[in-house]
């Protein structure tokens, strides 16, 4: 395993899952054909950086055997099942990626905030507000952090079990939003 010879290009997007995810898509070269498996290797850190931008390694697999003296594109692409708000801990966010290669580095950086609305906003397919920041008369009662949550829509079946390790969201078949937060 050893670094590319270049970061030609680097992107970062959100995946619209709830939480998002991080998506990075990077382009690079190598000197040589016959390269293989390219990844992003991440830097581990004691404490998060200052910055608050994660670094990577582009890396893949160097060439055994006979190969062809050219400058070939090579891609690596890697998808972080993180909510980039907590990325470096509660309320840390993720501001950006660096990609290192053997002669250079390139930076990318998006605005979390802007960035997570857009994709809430894909995901469920229109413009409304976000109904899970909809603050109901309910859910100051119920404190879902910790909780496994169960969403359903208002009429759909659900069993009739106390946990106190629950919360649920119920809403409306329509229009998507929130109706009722409560535990149990």
């Amino acid at each position: 395993m050893q670094r590319v010879l270049e970061v030609t290009s680097v992107d970062l997007s959100l995946v619209k899952t709830k939480p998002p995810q991080i998506h990075i898509v990077t382009h690079g070269t190598v000197p040589t054909s016959g390269w293989k498996h390219p990844r992003l290797s991440p830097w581990f850190y004691i404490r998060p950086p200052d910055d608050g931008i994660q670094d990577f390694d582009f890396v893949a697999d160097a060439p055994t055997g006979i190969v062809l003296p050219m400058i070939t594109t090579i891609v690596a692409e890697a998808t972080i099942p993180r909510d980039p708000e907590d990325y470096w801990g509660p309320c840390k966010a993720l501001r950006g990626v660096r990609i290192h290669a053997r002669t250079n580095t390139k930076e990318a950086s998006f605005n979390a905030a802007e960035d997570l609305a857009q994709a809430i906003s894909l995901f469920r397919g229109d413009d409304d507000p976000i109904p899970w920041l909809i603050v109901t008369a309910t859910a100051s009662d119920c404190d879902l952090t910790g909780k496994v949550l169960r969403v359903y829509h208002t009429g759909d079946g659900i069993t009739d079990d106390y946990r106190t390790d629950r919360g649920n969201i119920e809403l409306d078949p329509k229009t998507e939003r929130v109706v009722r937060v409560w535990c149990g």
